[in-house]
């Protein structure tokens, strides 16, 4: 028993190590894409700066400011490009903003009001487009379809990978315990338990 202990607190300490690294990681790279957004929006160069501020705004941890940062930088650039008549660069900075709000999804990540932002300037965008040559597209039809079939979020494909990783641990577990009946036990409640979370995250999502 002092053994199955000592080896539960010891997986819970390298979990917390790696939160911890993985956190202070992504701090840091958000800091250093919001600055480089900033200096490359200083000497006009858009493209550059949107692929920054989306880095930034991708590098969600609890508590950082870079996110909305990066979402900030991204929705400046939209209406500035906007302003100047450069559907090109709203477009491209309105796409780098629904993509990150789409890949950072999660339970009070708030990329769901930048998500719309996003989509409302797409839209406004095509809706305004002078090139009377091209289709036109109505606000809702394009509302729809870029609503329609989205990717699962990085937070859904994370649960589905631990959840598996769980049941394959607990399976892996339950043929090295044999005939060990509190061994089995155990291997069988991890088994159940990943497969149990893997069917809920496939539900939810």
């Amino acid at each position: 028993m002092k053994r199955l202990w000592r080896a539960a607190a010891l997986a819970a300490l390298v979990v917390v190590a790696s939160v911890a690294v993985l956190t202070a990681r992504e701090l840091a790279v958000g800091s250093a894409e919001v600055t480089a957004a900033d200096a490359a929006a200083l000497r006009s160069d858009w493209g550059d700066a949107i692929v920054h501020a989306r880095a930034a705004a991708e590098a969600l941890v609890p508590g950082s400011p870079w996110p909305a940062r990066g979402w900030s930088r991204l929705e400046a650039v939209g209406h500035d490009a906007e302003a100047r008549g450069d559907d090109s660069a709203a477009m491209l900075a309105y796409g780098a903003m629904r993509a990150a709000a789409l890949a950072t999804r999660a339970p009070g990540a708030g990329s769901d009001r930048w998500r719309t932002k996003a989509e409302e300037g797409l839209v406004r965008v095509v809706s305004s487009r002078k090139d009377v040559g091209g289709p036109h597209v109505a606000p809702d039809s394009m509302l729809e379809a870029l609503r329609e079939r989205e990717p699962p979020s990085t937070w859904t494909v994370a649960l589905l990978g631990a959840a598996g990783a769980a049941t394959l641990g607990g399976l892996a577990w339950l043929a090295w315990a044999g005939d060990e009946a509190r061994k089995a036990r155990v291997a069988q409640a991890l088994a159940a338990l990943g497969l149990a979370a893997y069917a809920v995250v496939l539900l939810v999502n």
